[in-house]
């Protein structure tokens, strides 16, 4: 490719870009973002002890369907993943792995971290496909979650 074969291509990019309005260009700013630094986590400050925190956040984890896969009280952290889905296609498969760390804030309030991850195989008919994995930014998984903790924070301790 020479270099006005290249110009041409980035103006025409630009242009689209900026025929499709602030949104589009707005998404392909944060995407590539993204990528390079990752997404932040998602968080929210809840009263309570780090071990009650620690228990309820589990809860919640394993009820939303995530697998307890790692961390500890102690070290403040869980991991989960769902269970892989095959989907329709040969070969494909979806899965989501969430992340939680409790960070002790003011006195009796602990901050909830969240980080959310699709990992997606895609189809190929030569063996494995290629596989992605994504952090969530924006999904109503977040909310969900926080609103449970709070609710399983509510409940009495004997169940």
């Amino acid at each position: 490719m020479n270099l006005r074969t290249f110009r041409n291509a980035l103006l025409l990019l630009l242009a689209g870009l900026l025929l499709g309005g602030c949104e589009s260009f707005e998404s392909v700013r944060e995407n590539f973002r993204d990528r390079v630094t990752g997404v932040p986590p998602k968080t929210h400050v809840v009263a309570g002890e780090a071990a009650t925190v620690f228990q309820a956040a589990r809860a919640v984890m394993e009820r939303s369907g995530y697998a307890f896969s790692g961390g500890g009280a102690a070290q403040g952290r869980l991991e989960g993943l769902t269970r892989i889905d095959r989907g329709g296609e040969f070969g494909a498969s979806r899965q989501r792995s969430i992340s939680i760390h409790l960070v002790p804030a003011e006195p009796g309030k602990i901050e909830v971290q969240v980080l959310i991850t699709e990992i997606v195989e895609e189809a190929s008919g030569h063996g494995g496909g290629a596989t992605d994995q994504r952090e969530l930014r924006d999904s109503a998984e977040y909310g969900s979650f926080f609103a449970d903790l709070e609710h399983e924070l509510q409940l009495p301790a004997a169940k």
